[in-house]
């Protein structure tokens, strides 16, 4: 069964949590107002540049913009590091390597060649990765120490 994911609901109980309007909140991340308006109607997924650009701006964690936990932020976010080189490091340290969860989870290898050059992940992606790591999404990015 797949979670489901509150991010357009996070955003607008944000941005009214601090009284800021779309416009102000799409200039600040720099985004589209119309990409802000997707989002908030959950038509559109971001990747991992953006989260971080919104859970920034607001102060929160990426496991409470996606809706799996209500508390805002429980520890001291540290800057995120380069995404593919933190999972490598992760992966070493559960001991799990790419071609086992290429073969027990959606995430097939081409993402990790993507990854390595550069591509942010996807937010399903990561929410997939995290919950085969059972870690948090702050945790997967490098926000949280694990």
């Amino acid at each position: 069964m797949e979670e489901q994911i509150k991010i357009g609901e996070r955003i607008n109980e944000l941005l009214l949590m601090k009284n800021i309007d779309n416009k102000t909140f799409a200039n600040a991340i720099g985004v589209n107002i119309s990409t802000v308006s997707r989002w908030k109607n959950n038509s559109k997924y971001m990747r991992l540049n953006q989260i971080i650009k919104i859970v920034e701006y607001f102060n929160c964690s990426v496991e409470f913009l996606v809706g799996r936990t209500d508390r805002i932020l429980d520890f001291q976010p540290t800057e995120c590091p380069p995404f593919y080189p933190h999972l490598i490091n992760l992966l070493k340290t559960k001991g799990i390597s790419r071609n086992k969860i290429n073969k027990e989870t959606r995430i097939k290898s081409s993402h990790f060649v993507d990854w390595k050059k550069g591509a942010a992940p996807h937010i399903l992606s990561l929410i997939e990765l995290a919950d085969y790591l059972d870690i948090t999404l702050d945790i997967l990015v490098g926000r949280e120490k694990l």
